[in-house]
């Protein structure tokens, strides 16, 4: 295959898109898309499925790397993405199960800096008409979501194929057709699934796809489906050519076909990286804040003028629940814009802080939440430990059943105030009032493993933790310090550093840890 360096693959699409009216490119993104938004690729779900699975088959999950290939043959690390539609169906039996796993693992995640490049790009005025469509295979809105975010462009969505009928490219507005289907929509993860696509689906892919050039991104290319479109397309199709970027060609009748094709392969692994590349070559724009800053305030206005006419009606009107909530909201709403403002100078000027802090808390003098923000910047910011305490307690004075506010004064009382006691009794107060909140629940674990040496009991908190949020990097990191340092496991304790790390690649504590860990490992300091 004719190879091509990155720098060379985007000089090229920029000349081709500015020298060619008729130029047309898709973008095929794959699961390598989403790892730098927070969303593992199929092998790094396949990675953190085996040990869950070999639990349930087995009842514990110890040395699940030697026991994959036995109940997988041909199971390999380096190919682990292949078994994905395998891993999930004897993992999650269940269409229900699936779906709300992947449900699960793409809630609350927001694009990185690749997609929002890619969503510059199909918007841009100069370059959309020639690159505004979009096909994946991934569940994750991402994509849609960055041009929602970074650009005053709507995509067109289609997460179905009995909407694939209302697909239209020809215009310049940006198209996602999401081949697999939505994580909140009928999504296909088995073999069974994925080995066929709609025949209207593949009756519009065919007429979409020989005038365009193909460019796949961050995919590893082992569905049957997508392989039997390709292999069907007519040999002079795709004028405007085929690009493989990754690090190597699959070995699948894809891989075959890209061969055959005579496709470029642009030997390249990170999607940020590349869409680094195009955003300098393309001259594309960073995020404009000020698009922020104006849905902030006009969502301020709208409270405020939402506020003002319900104040404004005749007290006969309001119910005293009425009442009660509107005064709630209110003041929730006036502590977040003064922990906003505060939040500005708390590095740079905390004086300035310390008191747009204070003149807040003369105004809102009953705001837990107002409080207990201000407790954390006096102990973090400050260091002034009794006026944080005195904060921490008023917390807790107005909403006494608040976990998170115990929690957060218990740790204060472990860590500053050294008084275990007290601090234990806040900790057990927080999981009385929400057993699953496993903010408090890893904090309480901490707590056992360095001030009371309960490493049983620590473990099982941690554990517990992880079982109610197995994607939290934090959770995982600190479960792994904890078995590296306590229980000497460090095949497990890297485990969970390196899943740490393909939830939030880009958190330095995260690589600084894990760094560490491995630095002593290799000198045998541990």
């Amino acid at each position: 295959m004719n190879e091509k360096t990155v720098g060379e693959f985007v000089r090229r699409l920029k000349g081709m898109m500015e020298n060619h009216d008729d130029s047309k490119f898709v973008f095929f993104l794959g699961s390598g898309c989403s790892v730098s938004s927070g969303i593992p690729d199929a092998a790094g779900l396949v990675r953190r499925w085996l040990p869950r699975l070999k639990k349930f088959i087995t009842g514990n999950e110890d040395n699940w790397e030697e026991w994959a290939p036995n109940f997988y043959p041909g199971y390999e690390d380096n190919k682990a993405s292949w078994f994905y539609a395998r891993v999930i169906e004897d993992l999650f039996p269940l269409p229900e199960e699936r779906q709300k796993e992947i449900e699960r693992l793409i809630e609350g995640k927001d694009p990185g800096y690749g997609y929002c490049v890619l969503a510059k790009l199909m918007s841009h005025e100069k370059y959309r008409r020639h690159c505004n469509c979009v096909l994946t295979v991934n569940f994750d809105d991402l994509a849609a979501d960055a041009l929602y975010l970074y650009t005053s462009k709507k995509p067109l969505v289609i997460p179905h194929d009995s909407l694939i009928g209302f697909v239209k490219i020809t215009g310049t507005r940006p198209v996602i057709i999401k081949l697999h289907g939505d994580a909140r929509l009928d999504p296909r993860n088995t073999d069974a699934e994925t080995n066929s696509l709609a025949d209207n689906v593949k009756d519009k892919l065919k007429k979409l796809l020989p005038e365009a050039g193909l460019v796949f991104i961050g995919y590893g290319g082992n569905d049957e489906s997508i392989a039997e479109i390709l292999e069907d397309l007519p040999s002079n199709s795709l004028e405007w050519g085929i690009y493989w970027v990754g690090d190597s060609i699959p070995e699948s009748r894809i891989g075959r076909w890209l061969e055959e094709r005579e496709a470029f392969h642009v030997k390249h692994f990170d999607f940020d990286q590349l869409m680094a590349y195009i955003q300098d070559l393309f001259d594309l724009e960073n995020p404009d804040e000020k698009r922020f800053e104006k849905l902030i305030d006009n969502y301020k206005k709208t409270f405020n003028k939402l506020m003002q006419r319900i104040k404004e009606r005749p007290e006969e009107e309001l119910t005293e629940e009425k009442k009660q909530v509107i005064e709630r909201v209110d003041s929730k709403f006036e502590a977040w814009k003064i922990m906003s403002e505060a939040q500005k100078y708390e590095k740079n000027d905390p004086e300035k802080a310390n008191g747009i802090y204070e003149e807040g808390i003369k105004k809102l003098p009953d705001n837990a939440y107002l409080f207990n923000d201000y407790g954390f910047f006096l102990e973090y910011f400050l260091k002034e430990y009794n006026k944080a305490e005195t904060s921490y307690k008023r917390c807790i004075e107005i909403e006494p059943d608040n976990a998170l506010y115990n929690a957060r004064y218990a740790e204060f009382l472990s860590k500053i105030r050294e008084d275990y006691e007290k601090a234990e009794g806040y900790y057990k107060k927080a999981l009385e009032i929400e057993p699953d909140n496993t903010f408090c629940i890893t904090r309480y674990a901490e707590f056992l493993s360095k001030v009371r040496k309960d490493y049983d009991k620590a473990e099982s908190h941690f554990k517990r933790a992880l079982e109610i949020e197995p994607d939290n990097a934090l959770y995982n990191a600190l479960y792994a310090e904890f078995l590296s340092e306590v229980r000497k496991d460090y095949d497990k304790a890297e485990s969970h550093f390196k899943r740490a790390l393909e939830i939030e690649p880009d958190r330095v504590y995260f690589k600084l840890r894990y760094d560490q860990f491995l630095s002593k490992v290799s000198k045998g300091y541990i």
